[in-house]
């Protein structure tokens, strides 16, 4: 903390040759700084008047008054921090939850964990696109696909910046036999959304079936990388390995 200079040792004297019942004229009103532009800084006391101040003081020792200049610096400091927005509460809480993910001591707490995350991936923040979520997975229940994709293209193309749009899509396009579509929606997906194991280990068992083992054993390591409790899909991870690295000799 920066310490004010000292008063000039003439002023000093001045102030100490001063009666008392001067120096206490006005209790009422402390000491306070005022400006003059060039004409400089002063100090101004109630009964006493003005005296010129060293070039370079501006404020007044805590508990001394020091006027505007002085109130408007503790009020400053007084002052509560801005509330976070939506936006920056929602991303410290992901960012926790996916910490609690990766740290998570065994399956059974890695997929509650998995829950909340991909509860949050699947709400939009906007409400009609919740509600079409909600038809297209109807429909989709109903078994009527073809309405189901329908509404999906409308969720990505209003909304395209929503993982979960083609994550949904592609569930919707693989099990109509759209291999390449559904991978090509999980990899938008996860480049919108890095942290999105569910689509990683997704597309790992998609391009494993399509005969691209190498990418396969990319996206299952992504996905354990997120979310390392996943027993059947390490055990996955691991015989694909064999099969792409080989054995140690």
């Amino acid at each position: 903390m920066r310490t004010p200079p000292l008063l000039p040792l003439s002023i000093v004297v001045f102030l100490a040759a001063l009666p008392a019942s001067l120096t206490l004229a006005d209790e009422s009103g402390g000491p306070s700084i005022e400006s003059f532009g060039e004409g400089g800084d002063f100090l101004f006391i109630p009964g006493i008047g003005r005296i010129p101040l060293p070039p370079g003081m501006r404020s007044l020792p805590p508990g001394q008054g020091g006027g505007d200049f002085d109130s408007e610096q503790r009020s400053r400091a007084a002052a509560p921090p801005l509330p976070k927005d939506p936006a920056e509460r929602r991303a410290e809480e992901m960012a926790r939850l996916y910490l609690r993910l990766e740290q998570a001591e065994d399956e059974r707490e890695a997929q509650g964990l998995s829950a909340a995350i991909i509860s949050r991936w699947s709400h939009s923040e906007s409400d009609t696109m919740n509600l079409l979520a909600a038809r297209a997975l109807a429909a989709d229940a109903a078994g009527a696909p073809t309405l189901a994709l329908n509404l999906l293209d409308y969720i990505v193309a209003l909304s395209p910046q929503w993982s979960e749009g083609y994550v949904q899509r592609a569930k919707v396009r693989a099990e109509q036999g759209d291999t390449g579509g559904a991978i090509a929606d999980l990899e938008t997906a996860a480049t919108l959304e890095p942290k999105r194991f569910d689509a990683f280990a997704a597309l790992g068992g998609l391009k494993e079936r399509s005969g691209d083992k190498k990418g396969a054993l990319a996206a299952y390591q992504k996905s354990l990388a997120i979310s390392p409790q996943q027993d059947s899909l390490r055990k996955s991870e691991e015989r694909l390995r064999l099969e792409v690295e080989g054995r140690d000799i």
